[in-house]
């Protein structure tokens, strides 16, 4: 082997399978690995060798952003991200017109590192099931810095914030899908993480009856399941009107009624999630300071000095469900039977993840000791290979 790679002895993780390796090395080169067969008395028998190349991952993936930075508004249109490489990567033109390519939407509380990580785990993950399409990852300006369930309860502004930018990050998703499926027509594919599924389920639904994505997963969604269904649930029946499951007025269909951006919706659940029911806490703490809802105007108020200013939809609307509109339902994520879209042709497009992997663990633990809400990335490869074998398989995106 060329003395310009150093070979760990270990792969990328446990990997359960044999046919698909990611080799972890210690810097970038080349060289040859050779397999020498011997007898008892050291005559060769049979000698082969392959040649193998070691890379940075960023280089083997694409990074879009549309902002790191939560103070700031997400822009319109998705940037390559070149923030740990001297280039950012970009795929060349694909040969294949059925080349398909998976992007990877991340969720709240996150820094920038931790963003690549969950992509990257992501990637190799899906790569040892036999994946051997392109992958994506998306990037929003998401609040971080989260340590522990006080902190989550303390500074809930943090997460309403960072929903504000989800919401907001919705259009440069769009742009940059309607990008990709110029270039892999009907073979987009769509996965997003926990609050990601803010940003990804509206530009599915700005995209209108445009389909710009063959299948969209949803994992472990922090969002209103009214916005889909308004039959679901109710975890309460006063105070604010649930404009979530009634899109504006009462008695409207749902939030995300007729949406039509992706062909299939899957959703992946699990309604003993440590995190989700965080969720619930953080609506019921809605309307956040500042803001109020007038049953006598029929309206949600931003407090403005010793007055107050009227929210309209559809105008207001993200701010309206960032911090003023509490949900009745629970988060997608955490709800089974959920209908409409995760309807086709009569039969459910619902995964339970507590029939996927095992049993939680950590139930009694704090936030920050918790995985289970995103274990598909932060546990070990063989405990969640069978997710990432369902996600890619006929109940996800039918890629295997």
């Amino acid at each position: 082997m060329g003395q310009s790679i150093q070979l760990n002895a270990n792969f990328f993780g446990n990997i359960w399978r044999g046919d698909h390796f990611i080799w972890c090395g210690v810097s970038n080169g080349s060289g040859g690995l050779t397999l020498t067969i011997a007898d008892g008395d050291g005559n060769v028998l049979a000698q082969t060798t392959s040649y193998i190349q070691i890379k940075d991952i960023k280089q083997m993936y694409e990074r879009w952003t549309v902002g790191e930075e939560p103070s700031r508004a997400p822009k319109s249109v998705a940037d390559r991200a070149v923030d740990g490489v001297t280039t950012a990567f970009q795929y060349t033109p694909p040969q294949d017109t059925n080349t398909p390519y998976i992007l990877f939407v991340h969720g709240w509380n996150m820094e920038t590192w931790e963003k690549d990580r969950y992509a990257e785990s992501s990637f190799k993950r899906l790569y040892w099931q036999g994946y051997q399409g392109r992958f994506g990852s998306f990037r929003w300006p998401t609040g971080n810095g989260i340590t522990g369930t006080a902190s989550a309860i303390i500074h809930h502004r943090n997460y309403d914030n960072s929903e504000s930018n989800a919401w907001a990050s919705a259009t440069g998703l769009l742009n940059k899908l309607n990008d990709l499926d110029v270039e892999y027509p009907n073979n987009i594919f769509l996965m997003a993480h926990s609050m990601g599924n803010v940003v990804a389920g509206e530009a599915l639904r700005l995209a209108g009856s445009n389909q710009v994505v063959n299948t969209y997963v949803a994992m472990q969604g922090a969002i209103s399941a009214h916005c889909y269904d308004a039959s679901t649930a109710s975890r309460w029946s006063i105070g604010p009107p649930d404009r979530y499951a009634h899109y504006w007025t009462s008695n409207s269909p749902c939030y995300f009624n007729g949406i039509g951006g992706a062909g299939t919706f899957v959703n992946f659940f699990n309604t003993n999630d440590f995190a989700l029911n965080l969720w619930t806490t953080d609506q019921d703490y809605k309307p956040d300071v500042g803001y109020q809802y007038s049953p006598s105007l029929d309206q949600f108020l931003r407090n403005v000095g010793l007055g107050s200013v009227s929210l309209y939809f559809p105008t207001n609307t993200y701010e309206i469900f960032a911090y003023a509109d509490p949900s009745r339902s629970f988060a997608l994520g955490a709800q089974a039977n959920v209908g409409g879209i995760f309807q086709k042709l009569g039969v459910s497009q619902q995964i339970n993840l507590q029939s996927v992997w095992p049993s939680d663990a950590h139930l009694n633990h704090d936030y920050s000791e918790h995985i289970w809400h995103s274990a598909q990335f932060r546990s070990d490869n063989p405990s969640r290979a069978n997710f990432w074998k369902i996600v890619l398989g006929d109940n996800g995106f039918s890629l295997k």
